[in-house]
């Protein structure tokens, strides 16, 4: 059961979930999210074959004109009518806990994130979530998979949210971290394995590391989202 204040504080929230053949998972967060009718629910379709607006009637869904997380979300955003963002990757895991940080965080912080917790049981995971959620704190560098959350008022300040197709989470926390601190909730967000999983937890890792690296010296974003679904 939520609190007064948690409550109170949904209505300001639209939830902005990309979305691209991730059906299954789509119809699992959104079942989770509709036991809160007071937010508002945006999900962006980058070109999916699974029909995902076949999945609820209670959400707005939008299509993309092309996949990219940054163009969906940025479009999502566009289209949503509330005071703040929250964005969730359609294989995140909502704990009734995580609404209600968010619910009263609101009141008090510009932008934040959630601690992640991953929902495999290998130790591997363990240390994984662990590292994130270290760097993340050290860094004030957030990723999409802590369920990022916005004031559309800082987003305005920092000229919008990033519409490149990759390393939009990073970029937009490197922009806002110089306005304010996050809010670095540790109410843990369930995050899936699936990639990690599918690709082999080393190989994943040394992947998205390459990544990073190679935009911090200046690499672009297009050409990493090529190469990065390319060997997918």
């Amino acid at each position: 059961m939520l609190s007064e204040r948690a409550q109170a504080g949904l209505s300001k929230i639209a939830v902005v979930i990309p979305v691209l053949n991730d059906r299954a998972h789509l119809s699992r967060l959104l079942t989770t999210l509709e036991r809160y009718p007071d937010f508002e629910l945006v999900v962006v379709d980058g070109g999916s074959s699974d029909n995902p607006q076949e999945v609820s009637s209670n959400a707005t869904f939008i299509q993309a004109t092309t996949p990219g997380r940054g163009m969906q979300v940025d479009l999502g955003i566009k289209h949503s009518t509330r005071e703040w963002i929250w964005v969730l990757h359609a294989d995140s895991l909502v704990r009734e806990e995580n609404v209600e940080s968010i619910g009263t965080a609101i009141s008090r912080v510009r932008w934040g994130r959630f601690d992640v917790s991953l929902d495999g049981s290998r130790w591997e995971f363990r240390m994984i979530e662990t590292l994130m959620n270290m760097r993340s704190r050290l860094t004030s560098i957030c990723t999409g998979d802590q369920g990022m959350f916005f004031q559309q008022n800082i987003l305005k300040e920092i000229g919008g949210f990033p519409d490149q197709p990759l390393m939009e989470d990073v970029e937009v926390s490197k922009r806002l971290r110089k306005l304010a601190k996050p809010f670095c909730s540790t109410s843990r967000l369930g995050v899936s394995t699936r990639k990690w999983e599918a690709d082999g937890v080393l190989r994943t890792v040394f992947r998205m590391w390459r990544v990073r690296i190679r935009y911090y010296f200046g690499a672009s974003p297009d050409a990493l989202y090529s190469e990065y679904y390319q060997h997918r």
